[in-house]
């Protein structure tokens, strides 16, 4: 394989694996924020149960305080719900990322490797041009 085309394909590949980093930071920011509302959530409803429990309080205010903490448990449910599907997708691209290092670290190999074929082809031509004018300079001697 021709070296330009080796280091485009490493260039193509880094940008990818930025770009799934960038991505990665994204799908971890996004699980930190669900877990900080999980977090609110779970702290509405402890003040909730606070009230019911702090003092008596009319049939109403109970009833509206219990649709409350439905409310509130069918919200938390549902974030963490959406907590584990982001969990997924940022095990997904961190997997793709881990793929794109190793692709990275694979063509950095077979780079080196080019590299080694093209310095030995490249000496093998010197030792050649050395040897040819060794012979001249010995041919004239004689």
């Amino acid at each position: 394989m021709d070296r330009k085309r080796i280091d485009r394909i490493i260039e193509i590949k880094e940008k990818l694996r930025k770009d799934k980093e960038r991505e990665v930071e994204e799908a971890s920011a996004k699980v930190a924020a669900i877990c900080a509302e999980i977090n609110a959530v779970d702290g509405q409803i402890d003040d909730n149960y606070a009230k019911l429990s702090a003092r008596s309080i009319s049939g109403n205010d109970f009833a509206v305080i219990k649709d409350y903490l439905d409310y509130l448990d069918v919200q938390k449910s549902s974030l963490l719900g959406e907590r584990a599907s982001m969990q997924e997708t940022l095990d997904l691209l961190q997997h793709e990322l881990y793929e794109y290092a190793r692709e990275l670290k694979m063509l950095g190999k077979l780079q080196d490797k080019i590299m080694r074929a093209f310095r030995k082809t490249e000496n093998r031509r010197e030792q050649k041009l050395l040897d040819e004018m060794a012979l001249r300079l010995e041919d004239k001697r004689i």
